[in-house]
């Protein structure tokens, strides 16, 4: 199996079950506070900061690793700042992680914590159904979980 083996199928996933119900733009002004606000609530400290992505970047909407989130000048989608954080959160200092169970266990439960539109028994349901694997025991540093 290779280091990223869901990658396409999480994105897949992201798009029909998530992305596509958000229709919120953080501005690149308020993300750093998101960011803080997420961190603090997960009960971390030294949250990753937000910086500008390189405007030659056309293919990649954002990224990040341990220390760092970047984002497009124009702002970016709760969802996806979401996922950023994720990958803060389950990543290191020189990688961003990979797209595994950890991952989407955490993603899953910021989005459902934070965006009280989502509930975690529907989205584990999807990613189920789309073959996605989350392990939620690895998200329990995300903080509360918001199950509805």
């Amino acid at each position: 199996m290779s280091r990223d083996y869901q990658r396409s199928r999480i994105y897949a996933w992201e798009d029909r079950y998530i992305h596509s119900r958000d229709y919120s733009v953080i501005p690149f002004e308020q993300a750093q506070s998101i960011v803080d606000y997420v961190w603090a609530e997960a009960r971390r400290t030294h949250p990753p900061k937000v910086v500008m992505i390189s405007q030659a970047a056309r293919r990649t909407v954002a990224n990040a690793n341990r220390l760092r989130i970047t984002i497009p000048r124009h702002g970016i989608k709760t969802t996806i700042l979401l996922h950023e954080i994720a990958h803060s959160m389950t990543g290191s200092i020189d990688e961003p992680g990979d797209h595994g169970p950890a991952f989407v266990g955490t993603f899953m439960c910021l989005v459902c914590h934070h965006i009280r539109t989502f509930s975690l028994p529907q989205l584990m349901d999807s990613a189920r159904s789309e073959g996605v694997d989350f392990d939620l025991t690895a998200a329990s540093s995300a903080g509360p979980v918001g199950g509805h």
